[in-house]
């Protein structure tokens, strides 16, 4: 008898095995022209990995055998991991076939499919309505039409929740939480998509003014899609912006030390020189408890090294408004302060007087000023600098050009700092409206 258990047991564990082991079929059509690339990706951390594409026929199908690592949500569409418009969600345990239909208007199942995506299709059909106008910009909606249909429907998301029973006890344990975060998603997000009109405090309905953000401030939002992305918003909806919290009370404001840390990397991955990313990595390092955040703190590492204290700056050569080339190398002896700029930049008009002030207070020491223009209009530029008669040293790099790419600057004004030997102190230097500028200054000048 204990011999029929165990061989029962066996039998029953190589099951779940070859299950776990099968591969899933996808069998699509694409109902839209011209046939692009059709993307299958697995969710990692609240974000979206690429594991394969399809390119559609001339009839539009597209198809995919794979065999699920996990047992779980999957994307398929036409979107990407940054713009998820176009990708829909399906459930994959192994050896299930998915027959699917898509079109600009969404997804529709057609012949056979597993009770997990049947399950999964019919909630999409029925907050089809708020993913539309919460996740995209769906026409002329605000507030006014919004906040009542939110109201109408919110006592129905509950008993959706618990409407579902598959027979897979993980999906049917997985199902509540997909329909209360998706919920929360496509209401709360619609809040930050840009409208008409938007909402004051007093205008809130009553389930915006007794939303709960640490209720979805949990760990299973990273088994979603757009946990990463629902995680900021999360914690600003959190966080009364008035206030200007810091980074360290945003931090704060997350009840996960996992969400944390996944807070904490997206940040980091903004990172615009090295010194900016050690200090933040070492302040926080005890958060980074998944695996794949500590391989993106690395990545983050590798791909800023460049910008680390004491390694050669890039050495830049632009014209003067006379046509003469000034070149980095002719700058050595004295401490560089680089001010990328541009005639049309509000913020850089707003530092000039701080940059012709700081000229002046150091025009007898061993620093030089560079303006480095990024206008892609040269003569504007002229004009400009002969009328303002600006300070320093003015050159013009123009748009696109080689010393914003090597710093990877995607906003102006950007200050870049370099020592008396031509190497880095920072690539993202304070502002000359900010003291911290002058100490940093001060330091250099006595090396």
């Amino acid at each position: 008898m204990i011999k029929k258990i165990v061989l029962m047991f066996v039998a029953a564990i190589t099951t779940v095995m070859a299950i776990a082991q099968t591969a899933s079929n996808i069998n699509g059509t694409l109902d839209s022209a011209p046939y692009r690339k059709v993307s299958l990706f697995r969710i990692y951390n609240g974000r979206l990995v690429e594991i394969a594409t399809s390119t559609p026929d001339q009839e539009g199908r597209f198809g995919f055998r794979f065999t699920p690592t996990y047992e779980g949500l999957y994307m398929v569409g036409t979107g990407t991991s940054q713009n998820q418009q176009g990708l829909h969600r399906f459930y994959f345990k192994g050896g299930e076939d998915l027959n699917v239909k898509i079109s600009k208007e969404g997804y529709e199942l057609v012949g056979k499919n597993s009770k997990e995506n049947q399950a999964l299709y019919g909630w999409d059909k029925q907050s089809a309505n708020f993913k539309d106008k919460g996740t995209n910009l769906a026409g002329m909606s605000t507030y006014v039409d919004f906040f009542p249909e939110v109201e109408a429907f919110k006592g129905n998301v509950a008993k959706i929740a618990k409407s579902v029973k598959t027979g897979n006890a993980k999906f049917d344990a997985l199902f509540p939480t997909v329909v209360d975060f998706d919920f929360a998603y496509y209401t709360i997000s619609y809040l930050y998509m840009p409208r008409s009109a938007h909402p004051k405090k007093e205008d809130m309905s009553a389930y915006y003014t007794s939303f709960n953000a640490d209720q979805y401030l949990k760990d299973e939002l990273l088994q979603l899609p757009y946990g990463d992305r629902f995680l900021s918003i999360l914690v600003f909806k959190k966080i009364d912006l008035a206030t200007k919290p810091d980074f360290d009370q945003q931090v704060a404001a997350i009840p996960s030390k996992t969400l944390k840390g996944q807070f904490i990397v997206n940040r980091l991955e903004g990172s615009r020189s090295y010194n900016d990313f050690l200090e933040m990595s070492e302040q926080y390092k005890d958060y980074f408890t998944l695996e794949e955040q500590q391989q993106r703190v690395v990545a983050v590492g590798a791909k800023l090294v460049e910008t680390k204290t004491g390694v050669p700056a890039f050495k830049f050569a632009y014209p003067d408004i006379d046509g003469k080339k000034i070149a980095l190398d002719d700058l050595k002896g004295k401490v560089v302060l680089v001010d990328l700029w541009a005639t049309w930049c509000g913020p850089c008009r707003a530092e000039e007087p701080h940059w012709e002030k700081l000229n002046e207070e150091y025009k007898d020491k061993e620093v030089v000023f560079v303006g480095v223009s990024v206008d892609q209009d040269k003569p504007k530029w002229e004009e400009y600098v002969k009328t303002k008669s600006m300070k320093g040293i003015q050159i013009h790099a123009g748009s696109g050009n080689d010393l914003s790419n090597a710093y990877k600057v995607t906003g102006i004004p950007r200050y870049i700092l370099i020592d008396k030997a031509g190497n880095l102190i920072t690539a993202d230097s304070p502002r000359p409206s900010d003291p911290k500028l002058k100490a940093l200054l001060d330091e250099w000048l006595k090396k």
